[in-house]
């Protein structure tokens, strides 16, 4: 059986960046979708913390993710993300 390699990418930011910073991982998610080696690329709101955001990744390999990384709309939209929120990554092969 062939690994995978699954991240959760959390964002924080604050209520006056939220909707914003939906609408850029909204436009993330259907992009990455179609991405080779996408398995799974979800994004989830917290219902304990409303400033705090998922996305939910399962990739086929490292060079899925490593095309992934490269791709324009990544590039740009996690760009934009990061200039009004903070990302912490973990990271999972199973």
């Amino acid at each position: 059986l062939k690994e995978m390699i699954r991240f959760n990418a959390f964002v924080q930011t604050d209520e006056n960046n939220l909707e914003q910073v939906i609408l850029l991982a909204k436009q993330l998610v259907e992009k990455s979708r179609q991405d080779v080696g996408c398995i799974h690329y979800d994004f989830f709101e917290s219902t304990t913390n409303p400033t705090t955001l998922m996305f939910c990744e399962t990739w086929a390999d490292q060079h899925a993710i490593d095309l992934h990384a490269s791709s324009a709309h990544f590039v740009k939209l996690v760009g934009e993300i990061e200039k009004i929120a903070t990302m912490k990554l973990e990271k999972f092969i199973f």
